[in-house]
């Protein structure tokens, strides 16, 4: 039960029950002393509109948002910040006074992942997976290696970027000429058409020294089991995850994050313990 003054934030999603945020954002109220709480909110796309109208009367924090909402939130918002109105894609709520900002923590969180792994973008070419609002926060993240290319279902999706047609030929050069593959897809969240889509990729044909990566953070993704069992490096979502919720609860608290118990309290939700 929710009381008294306990400040509340929220993570809004479509579904949202594989969201570990709560558990992160929680572990890091708690390490701080703040009387805080995050709770999931599944907000089907029809009511998004009326939720974010109702957030802003709450006493809330703020709130985080997950797919399918984040590039449509950002036209529900009063201000972008600029990494959210670079991308077009928000991922965070910041309520100030009866103003709603919107943020996109994905892209620091992504690059900060991606620096853990070793992995530096300069002069290197990347190939994104997915146009969603995730693939424009990673695409910003790689802003400043030698090209981004970009694959999707439907092309007008990645009007915001260079893009390939989705046919075997073109596919194969796509990798070929590869430094990085991020799959920034749903299909790795246990999609019956996960094991045709990694099928469909030329893991093959990828560089020697190419590093390959997914978002998913709850379960290893078939398309990390089949590049690690090819010998090339792979990353998850876990870290991507656990930084943009630390810079999200910056934004929200202005306090430094407490990264450390929000990396262990993940890993503890992932485990089941």
């Amino acid at each position: 039960m929710i009381v008294g003054t306990k400040r509340i934030a929220a993570v809004l999603g479509w579904p949202v029950e594989h969201s570990r945020s709560p558990q992160m954002l929680n572990a890091a109220f708690a390490a701080t002393g703040l009387d805080a709480v995050m709770v999931p909110m599944a907000v089907p796309p029809s009511s998004l509109e009326s939720t974010v109208a109702t957030l802003r009367a709450m006493p809330m924090l703020g709130a985080s948002v997950t797919v399918p909402h984040k590039v449509e939130v950002a036209a529900l918002c009063d201000e972008l910040a600029a990494g959210a109105k670079a991308i077009g894609a928000v991922n965070c709520l910041q309520l100030d006074g009866d103003r709603l900002i919107g943020h996109n923590t994905d892209e620091v969180g992504f690059s900060d992942a991606l620096a853990a792994s070793g992995f530096d973008v300069r002069g290197r070419r990347a190939l994104i997976l997915g146009a969603g609002g995730s693939a424009r926060a990673v695409a910003y993240a790689l802003r400043g290696g030698r090209a981004i290319e970009v694959i999707a279902r439907r092309p007008q999706e990645v009007a915001w970027a260079r893009a390939w047609p989705w046919t075997p030929e073109q596919l194969r050069e796509c990798f070929a000429r590869a430094d990085l593959v991020v799959d920034c897809t749903p299909l790795g969240l246990g999609d019956s058409e996960e094991q045709a889509f990694v099928d469909a990729l030329p893991l093959d044909a990828l560089p020697g020294n190419a590093c390959v990566g997914s978002l998913v953070y709850h379960r290893r993704p078939l398309l990390l089991e089949r590049a690690a069992a090819a010998g090339y490096s792979t990353f998850d979502g876990k870290g991507m995850l656990v930084h943009q919720g630390a810079r999200a609860f910056t934004i929200w608290t202005g306090l430094p994050a407490p990264v450390g118990e929000m990396s262990r309290a993940l890993d503890a939700s992932l485990s089941g313990t």
